[in-house]
């Protein structure tokens, strides 16, 4: 039993690294293009032109350490997350187990993810382009673990709130919808939940990005 509770722990920590490495590489140059309005006040058309004018060689700039924070960061969203739950005492109410094994894995995440989002930050930011060269040079920029954290707290918020919200509704929500009668309709039934769930959560992200500079 308790090397069955091993493998199950295992495949979530796998299962959400593979979906950051997808999630990034499919969504990294619209959300370069978003981050542009959130941090430039652009309109859409405007900051989908500016990066188009920075040419193909640069859509993909910092997209190492998103790549690595997404993938891990995850990982250990799924994979902390099961372990804490399994771990925790049985309470009276479950959901209150859920909200203690949300938030752990919170801030297991904050703490690994907020130095790849700092640097992320000034990498996608136009006016560090001619002062910041790549990944490996933003240790010349970046001297210290407070600098690396900056922006800490507001991350802290924003893991342990969506996690929550994402742990407790997931289930709630997926059973609502219509039962799936094949394995592509259970996807389906996955990624609409999840996609509910993600986009109820997307207003916390600005802060945060704002909060990072």
């Amino acid at each position: 039993m308790g090397n069955w509770k091993y493998v199950e722990a295992s495949q979530s920590y796998i299962s959400g690294w593979i979906a950051g490495l997808v999630n990034v590489l499919s969504t990294f140059p619209i959300n370069k293009v978003i981050f542009r309005q959130q941090i430039n006040s652009f309109r859409f058309y405007v900051a989908l032109r500016q990066v188009h004018k920075e040419g193909w060689h640069l859509l993909y700039r910092g997209v190492a350490l998103p790549l690595c924070q997404k993938s891990v960061q995850v990982g250990l969203m799924y994979g902390l997350y099961e372990t804490f739950y399994k771990n925790l005492p049985a309470t009276k109410s479950d959901q209150r187990r859920i909200i203690y094994a949300a938030s752990l894995t919170g801030v297991c995440e904050g703490l690994v993810a907020t130095p790849f989002e700092r640097g992320q930050s000034l990498l996608q930011t136009p006016a560090f382009h001619g002062k910041i060269k790549n990944t490996l040079d933003l240790r010349h920029h970046i001297t210290s673990i407070r600098q690396w954290y900056r922006g800490f707290s507001a991350i802290l918020i924003r893991n342990v709130s969506t996690n929550c919200m994402f742990f407790l509704f997931r289930n709630p929500l997926r059973d609502s919808l219509p039962t799936p009668q094949s394995y592509m309709g259970t996807i389906g039934v996955n990624f609409v939940s999840g996609a509910c769930l993600g986009q109820s959560n997307v207003s916390l992200h600005t802060v945060i990005l704002i909060d990072l500079l």
